[in-house]
């Protein structure tokens, strides 16, 4: 009677799309940090290219950030 009431096949997978989703967004707003700290570092201490280059990579990041995040709104609307 509970296999007919609660599908575990898709419960399961709901979990581990949304774990994975939530350790892939948490990585790539993490490299963002990252970037804009070293950014401020290498800025500080006059290495222009390193601080551009992290620079695109914290912008690259929040871009990517806010992407995966419209995307699971499209996708929670769409279901």
């Amino acid at each position: 009677m509970i296999a007919s009431i609660v599908d575990t096949n898709d419960l399961l997978q709901t979990v581990a799309y949304s774990s994975a989703a939530g350790i892939g967004v948490t990585l790539i707003f993490s490299l963002g940090i990252y970037g804009s700290t070293r950014f401020a570092d290498y800025s500080r201490d006059g290495r222009r290219l390193e601080a551009a280059l992290s620079g695109a990579l914290a912008v690259l990041a929040v871009f990517a950030t806010i992407g995966v995040l419209v995307m699971g709104v499209i996708v929670m609307t769409q279901k």
